[in-house]
């Protein structure tokens, strides 16, 4: 392959979401060093996406947004997932929920468990700390001084407060910091934001940077297909506004198109299935049986009350209303467009038979359709359920050789029983919560599923029709050993050369949490790995 002088790197980064953003800061560090990020999408500086408020409307753009249409759900009444993710700088960080949850440090001691010793929960730590600025300052769990910003939530709002106090009326503990010395527990919620405006993956690592000499961005680039000599990646072939160039990379191809693009940009450059790759009559790189696989995911289901005239926040988005609070955000970065809407939540037990969380709840003072394609809000409050750490596994796949044409996805969503027994617990204890005296006054009735779905039967039958995605889809290149992987414990994709993956694809497992801050986390921990940095040495604080 014989490219022009300017197109050829040291590392091709493709993907500028939350991995993509820290990879290119770090690799870049180094003068002599060049890097290409590549990201399909455009620019994110856009009042949709930096002020916090507007997220529901940011996530469901088509400017921002891939809009991933699901494969009917088998054990889902055939219905289709809609999953949002990013497409612009900054990827699905600019228009996610802006939750900053690390998750519960026993997820990434099953991943050690799983044969890969060096992501334990104490090897982990000091890269979650070296990635944030924490508003209340640094301590044994919290960093200080890294570049993403993470602030504590007011949650003034009556209904926020209801939600804590019945939690304690329940029974659980209220936890100062659930991504410090306890995870479990009803929280004030913490969110990627700087003094008002949404601090995403490119507001805290790129934008800082983008003047560096070695680094080039483009952007409205669809990669097509990685470029190989024999085993090793040696390029890309890209698409820039209908135009085909090629890039070289002299050290690395690094992947970070998430964990639907970066199975699908694979297999469409031969690594993965050859029967599903002949299939496609893609020529077969690697035999990589794994590819698109193990697809995880947290499913959620809105569990809503009504409640009194004019107490939920819906009514402040009605009429001319918004513009005035869209105006107050554009000139004080104050009032309601700061609010990500969801400033409490908590981490709880679906029964005494489980070893730690494995139920999440993000608490809304209003009431919304989540699964659906259009923004919308309505009166009440709302339990917003996760299920964490699903049995459940599904697939992303090919449905053509064309890199424009969306893959196949199937998430198996309940096709695990143990799924179903557990979010039928939750939806109970969830009740329960609902039940407390801190809601008196405050809480009308059961809007969702509604008082009259009570048996395992019926509830089931709600959650079958109601659920939707979480947005948070991973281990579709998971790392370990064997055929059931894709990547070693640094990234490498197996049966080839030259070629990581950096993104939450390749997590073992989900977490018990939100994913931006754990694919942060893994993106500084392989950028060491990248530039032979010797690691911190493991944190032990439990």
């Amino acid at each position: 392959m014989k490219v022009p002088k300017r197109h050829i790197f040291d590392y091709i980064i493709v993907g500028a979401g939350s991995a993509g953003c820290v990879l290119a800061h770090r690799l870049s560090e180094n003068p002599n060093t060049r890097v290409l990020l590549v990201e399909a999408g455009g620019e994110d500086k856009h009042i949709l996406i930096q002020m916090p408020a507007a997220l529901a409307i940011a996530a469901r753009h088509p400017r921002f947004d891939w809009a991933f249409l699901g494969n009917p759900e088998p054990f889902c009444d055939e219905r289709r997932i809609l999953q949002h993710r990013g497409k612009v700088l900054g990827g699905s960080s600019s228009i996610n929920g802006l939750v900053a949850n690390r998750g519960n440090p026993k997820d990434y001691d099953a991943w050690a468990r799983k044969g890969l010793p060096n992501w334990s929960y104490s090897h982990c730590l000091e890269y979650f700390k070296k990635s944030e600025t924490f508003s209340d300052g640094p301590n044994e769990w919290r960093g200080g001084s890294g570049p993403q910003s993470i602030e504590r939530c007011p949650a003034t709002h009556p209904l926020y407060q209801a939600f804590l106090r019945s939690g304690e009326q329940a029974g659980y503990e209220i936890t100062k910091d659930q991504n410090g010395a306890r995870h479990e527990g009803f929280h004030v919620a913490q969110s990627f934001t700087r003094k008002g405006s949404r601090c995403s993956a490119a507001d805290a690592y790129l934008h800082p940077i983008r003047d560096r000499d070695n680094l080039t961005i483009l952007t409205h680039t669809l990669t097509r297909r990685i470029l190989f000599d024999d085993l090793r990646a040696v390029g890309i072939e890209a698409q820039t506004r209908g135009r085909s160039r090629c890039y070289e990379a002299t050290r690395e191809v690094i992947l970070s198109a998430g964990a639907i693009g970066s199975p699908q940009l694979l297999m469409l450059s031969g690594v993965g299935d050859p029967a599903h790759l002949r299939a496609h009559d893609i020529p077969i790189v690697s035999d990589v049986p794994a590819v698109g696989k193990n697809l995880e995911d947290h499913p959620v289901v809105p569990i809503q009350y009504s409640t009194p005239d004019g107490l939920s926040i819906s009514h402040r988005f009605r009429g001319f209303r918004p513009l005035g609070i869209g105006l107050k955000w554009m000139l004080f970065k104050s009032g309601l467009g700061t609010s990500l809407m969801s400033e409490a939540g908590c981490f709880f037990r679906s029964s005494e038979e489980v070893e730690y969380a494995d139920i999440q709840h993000e608490f809304y003072p209003l009431t919304a359709q989540m699964g659906s394609q259009d923004a919308n809000f309505d009166d009440g409050f709302m339990f917003s359920m996760g299920l964490m750490r699903p049995n459940s596994r599904g697939q992303v796949s090919l449905r053509s050789a064309d890199p424009s044409i969306y893959p196949s996805i199937v998430y198996n969503y309940f096709a695990s029983e143990r799924d179903r027994k557990v979010m039928i617990n939750g939806l109970r204890l969830t009740r329960e919560m609902a039940k407390q005296k801190a809601f008196d006054g405050l809480r009308r009735h059961e809007v969702a599923p509604g008082s009259d779905v009570k048996s395992e039967k019926e509830i089931l039958a709600w959650l079958r029709s109601n659920v939707s995605s979480e947005y948070h889809p991973c281990s579709t290149c998971r790392m370990g050993a064997g055929d059931n992987s894709v990547t070693n414990g640094e990234g490498f994709v197996h049966e080839t050369e030259g070629l990581r993956i950096v993104d939450a694809s390749i997590m073992p497992h989900n977490v018990t949490a939100n994913l931006n801050a754990p694919v942060i986390m893994i993106a500084e921990k392989i950028s060491d790995m990248i530039l032979g940095r010797l690691p911190p040495q493991p944190t032990n604080q439990r």
